[in-house]
């Protein structure tokens, strides 16, 4: 007792002893070793680790997707399975990353590189990363040909709903909404922060959990592929309009040829001469359009329907109006046919040789 009684007479003496703050330090003269921790930060995830990322989570989303759709094929059939393809690709994504990234957990791909998700530097809220999967999910649910077919809607509609759906379409299908994709893969190639779009607009970045890496021991930027990639979609998204028209003004200007007319008594009559410009084919040429006698209200008929891209046959992209059918005696779109990973009937699983298509028209 006396023994405490004379330590805390002491303590009530000279007062409790403080922890030496930075500012006390400065007061009192004396320096402080700084903390080894105050300067340890992530290093921000690098572009090689993201897209070993995104490879490996489509690889497990394809293998979950093909297991999904063949346990759907022996229930409900190939028919049914190919009107539905779209939503079960849809589906099978949502719930994959409903289960990782909704609930707060690494995808395996991101296990796999050892990166993290943030949001300024911070964990991502829930509303963040549910928001987060519903823009990952929008590019693919707006570009199936269902969603298209709906936002063309009915040409005779002049309501404003049915004129802004249109609208949405004509973006979409226009070469700056078909280029959107490839901009942003350039973005990241200079960047590196956002491969996904979705992603850039939720603001969420990867940071990597290995150990820092030495400056002269990181990966090679993507810049070079980036300038690659940059220049053919310059010159897609502007292209030289008048470029092709020149050499033949050029021509035309110099010499006219003189054009002789026959008629059908078989006498040659001399036409005033024309300038070569006025028969020079421009490059606006269309080769997908519609190659049919069929009018719009057979085109529409329900029993026209392609089971691939569900549009009116032949009206497909890459068609031109023609339809293929198979050995088998199926038929599809002619483009629809010609985009086929496995070499095998969508609907009976025959084998389907490119080289025996019929190609058929208005049918």
């Amino acid at each position: 007792m006396d023994s405490t009684r004379s330590v805390s007479n002491t303590i009530q003496g000279q007062g409790v002893a403080q922890p030496l703050t930075a500012s006390s330090a400065a007061a009192s003269g004396t320096t402080t070793p700084p903390d080894a921790f105050d300067r340890l930060q992530p290093d921000s995830a690098s572009q090689a680790q993201i897209l070993r990322t995104y490879q490996r989570d489509a690889a497990q989303v394809g293998r979950l997707t093909e297991l999904v759709s063949e346990l759907l094929r022996s229930l409900a059939g190939t028919r049914w399975l190919a009107h539905k393809q779209t939503i079960v690709d849809l589906a099978v994504r949502a719930v994959y990353l409903l289960l990782t990234l909704g609930r707060g957990r690494q995808t395996l791909g991101e296990e796999y590189t050892d990166i993290l998700p943030v949001a300024k530097k911070l964990a991502p809220t829930r509303r963040r990363r549910l928001l987060t999967i519903a823009l990952l999910l929008l590019p693919t649910a707006l570009t199936s040909p269902s969603m298209l077919h709906y936002l063309r809607g009915d040409p005779y509609d002049h309501s404003r709903w049915a004129a802004a759906k249109r609208r949405v379409a004509k973006f979409i299908e226009s070469p700056l909404g078909q280029s959107l994709p490839e901009i942003h893969l350039v973005l990241f190639m200079f960047r590196g922060r956002f491969y996904e779009f979705g992603r850039r607009l939720t603001g969420m970045e990867y940071i990597s959990d290995m150990p820092p890496v030495p400056k002269e021991h990181k990966s090679a930027s993507y810049e070079p592929l980036a300038l690659i990639m940059a220049l053919p979609l310059l010159y897609r998204l502007f292209p030289r309009s008048t470029g092709s028209t020149t050499p033949s003004r050029a021509i035309a200007g110099s010499m006219e040829e003189k054009v002789t007319q026959y008629d059908y008594s078989g006498a040659a009559t001399p036409v005033k001469n024309a300038p070569l410009d006025s028969v020079v084919v421009t490059n606006e040429a269309q080769y997908d359009m519609p190659n049919t006698y069929l009018n719009q209200e057979a085109l529409d008929l329900p029993e026209r329907q392609c089971t691939l891209c569900l549009e009116s046959r032949g009206t497909g992209e890459g068609s031109g109006g023609t339809t293929a059918v198979t050995e088998c005696g199926h038929i599809f779109c002619w483009g629809c046919l010609g985009g086929l990973d496995k070499m095998e009937c969508p609907l009976c699983r025959q084998a389907l040789r490119m080289e025996r298509l019929v190609a058929a028209y208005n049918l």
